[in-house]
């Protein structure tokens, strides 16, 4: 292959890889994350000459495929306990497609993250080929095995949402009752994330919760992974929840004056054609001019008084104390009435505004036979009523396909780091393993969300954990809680909606999570 070389590993067997290839062979990620190693042997080849680049990488769902009736149950438990035996600090393990942008049949891989600077390409070298090992005794022959660097990251009176036509709709969102509400405990406000969805208790009538994830309200670092239940006088003592942390006010207040300061510059422009008009020879031109001038004036000074006055109105205040957060990653918070009530609540809404109806409408069907299930809302509010069955997230319909040709549920969510993204779930679980500070590590299964293309950037950030995900027919998969990469993720983890309501009900908590305003 002209303009590249290979680097001198043999051609049959898996080989410990340079340090370039480690720094370049998963370029395209939105990480920039650093391979230790792989199992197969095919050479990575490095461009050379005055025309070379790299050709980026993006991932993708694995698909229909036969590990999915192993993987659960055999082969990821046994990649996990051999991992853990080997004292390797893995943090993720995952079955997907690798493959370059824009070319088809990208390969199986699983993607086993580990702690950054923790294992080396030598010693990683046999881990990955021992893994692949694992895959083939369970007859899966085709998937290979990526160790990379990566760690596990907690992505840690108020409005009735606007009408499109008022031009404080956008900014004034994140002060709504529509979901992605940044919220932090009142004494970490520097540690941020976001409520998910809204529900009712069928035992406590009359009063709104907030579910979202627990380490947005008791920092993994630094709290215990205890069982915490506010009862009135008896159990924990109260926390309060504030609506917005430090960041996040700070961010949405000054939006607001930059929208202020937006609309002086209008003003000064159009002042400025009012005078020009004067000097106009033609006068049903100057007329003209002149009154479309003067209404422009008029509507930015109108828009410029809204801003204003949702700049002096918007306050921190706060909820009332979680009533019940768990060792799982849930946490649950009773709502201050004086926050919501009949005159503000509007159910559980996604905000889908800040996109145009005609790109987001192709971002939720990337391939035109595609059935049309999503429908632009003309309130701009996506209200679910729903929930995907597990199964389904592991077994898309067939007839809703990603732009490979692959079945696929894509998915929004709002939240307080990255805002409204899009993007799609992974067809197949990740085991995912939990490092805190002085605590022993712990593995879970989540649902993962991956990139909806090499383009669209990470579905999620720091900030953002408790967000709820929702598909496009309405229904709810899940609450974010963490994301996997380096400074930037790569993978998005939920934890399963069906699991959540479950759990609920294990503590006493029978949750309705459809409320409407007639429930409050």
């Amino acid at each position: 292959m002209s303009g590249h070389y290979v680097p001198n590993p043999p051609t049959d067997q898996p080989y410990v890889p340079s340090p370039v290839e480690r720094k370049c062979f998963l370029f395209g990620l939105d990480s920039e994350a650093e391979m230790i190693a792989r199992s197969n042997s095919a050479p990575w080849m490095e461009p050379t000459g005055p025309e070379a680049y790299l050709e980026p990488k993006e991932l993708s769902p694995l698909g229909d495929h036969p590990l999915d009736g192993v993987w659960e149950d055999q082969a990821g438990p046994a990649m996990a306990d051999y991992l853990s035996a080997r004292q390797v600090q893995w943090t993720l393990l995952h079955p997907v497609r690798l493959g370059i942008v824009d070319q088809g049949s990208p390969l199986p891989f699983v993607m086993v993250g580990v702690s950054p600077n923790t294992l080396s390409a030598e010693d990683g070298l046999g881990i990955a080929v021992y893994c692949r090992s694992i895959l083939e005794g369970r007859g899966i022959q085709d998937i290979h095995i990526i160790l990379y660097e990566s760690r596990y990251q907690p992505l840690a009176s108020m409005y009735k949402p606007a009408l499109t036509s008022n031009a404080v709709h956008q900014v004034r969102e994140p002060f709504s009752t529509s979901l992605g509400i940044p919220i932090s405990y009142a004494k970490t406000p520097y540690y941020e994330g976001t409520g998910g969805f809204f529900f009712l208790d069928s035992a406590k009538p009359g009063k709104l919760f907030l579910l979202t994830a627990r380490h947005v309200l008791f920092h993994p670092d630094h709290e215990k992974n205890d069982v915490y239940k506010f009862r009135g006088n008896s159990g924990d003592a109260k926390r309060n929840v504030l609506l917005m942390g430090t960041a996040a006010f700070q961010r949405y207040r000054d939006a607001i004056q930059t929208a202020v300061d937006g609309q002086q510059l209008i003003i000064d422009h159009q002042e400025r054609r009012v005078e020009d008009a004067g000097a106009l020879e033609d006068e049903e031109e100057a007329d003209a001019e002149l009154r479309d001038a003067e209404a422009v004036i008029e509507k930015a000074k109108a828009d410029m008084e809204a801003f204003k006055k949702l700049l002096a109105d918007v306050v921190r205040d706060c909820f009332d104390g979680p009533d019940g957060g768990f060792t799982e990653d849930f946490a649950v918070v009773e709502v201050d009435p004086r926050m919501i009530s009949k005159a503000n609540f509007i159910a559980n809404a996604i905000d889908v505004g800040s996109v145009a109806a005609d790109q987001l409408t192709r971002w939720m069907h990337p391939h035109p036979a595609n059935p049309n299930a999503f429908k632009y809302p003309g309130n701009r509010l996506h209200t679910f009523f729903g929930t995907v069955p597990d199964g389904k997230m592991w077994k898309p319909d067939a007839r809703s396909k990603d732009q490979d040709d692959d079945p696929v549920i894509t998915v929004m969510k709002n939240g307080n780091a990255t805002g409204f993204t899009v993007s799609q779930l992974s067809t197949i679980r990740a085991f995912v393993r939990h490092y805190f500070e002085g605590k022993p590590g712990a593995t879970s299964k989540e649902v993962v969300v991956l990139s909806r293309s090499s383009k669209s950037g990470p579905f999620s950030a720091k900030g953002d954990s408790g967000s709820v995900v929702v598909s496009g027919k309405k229904e709810v998969c899940g609450v974010l809680t963490g994301g996997h990469g380096t400074d930037v993720c790569d993978i998005t983890l939920v934890t399963s909606i069906n699991w959540l309501v479950k759990r609920l009900a294990f503590y006493g908590i029978h949750a309705n999570i459809f409320p409407t305003k007639d429930d409050i």
